[in-house]
Formats: structure tokens, C-alpha cells, sequence
């Protein structure tokens, strides 16, 4: 591997890179094959999310149901019990 993939902001770069071109699941292979790369493409793709979904989604499913696009018994806890 080459030094300058050691750099934390080269590979915040590159997987910024691939997440506005919307490789998202190559910046999560990114993020998935060499520890030093997993917390640079992680940030990278939690900052960039797409919408509220998967971050619901990342509670246990028993808590969130899933029609369409709507998020409903996770949503309806947030509104009705802040």
C-alpha cells in the first residue's frame, strides 16, 4: 500500500469523492477492508446521508416498520414523545 493512503484526509477525499458520485457501496467496501480506512469513509457517509431512513434503520427492526417511505412507529415515538 502506498504512505499517502495513511493519511486521514487523503481518504476523507477519496471517499467523499465516491459518495457525491454515488458510489456509496464502494466508499462502504472502502470503509470495510483496512481498519485506517473505516473512520474516514464512515464519517464521509454518515455526513452525507440521503435522508432520515437509514439512520432509523439502524435501530433493531423490531422498532421501525418500513412503508414506502414511511417510517412509521419509530416517527410517531419522535413527534408524540420527545
Amino acid at each position: 500500500m502506498h504512505h499517502c493512503l495513511n493519511v486521514d484526509e487523503i481518504v476523507r477525499l477519496i471517499a467523499f469523492e465516491l459518495v457525491v458520485s454515488e458510489r456509496k457501496a464502494t466508499a462502504v467496501s472502502l470503509a470495510c477492508c483496512r481498519k485506517s480506512f473505516e473512520d474516514p469513509a464512515l464519517d464521509t457517509l454518515w455526513a452525507r446521508l440521503d435522508g432520515l431512513c437509514p439512520l432509523l434503520k439502524s435501530f433493531p427492526g423490531i422498532v421501525w416498520n418500513v412503508h414506502g417511505y414511511i417510517v412509521s412507529a419509530l416517527i410517531t415515538c419522535i413527534f408524540l414523545f420527545p
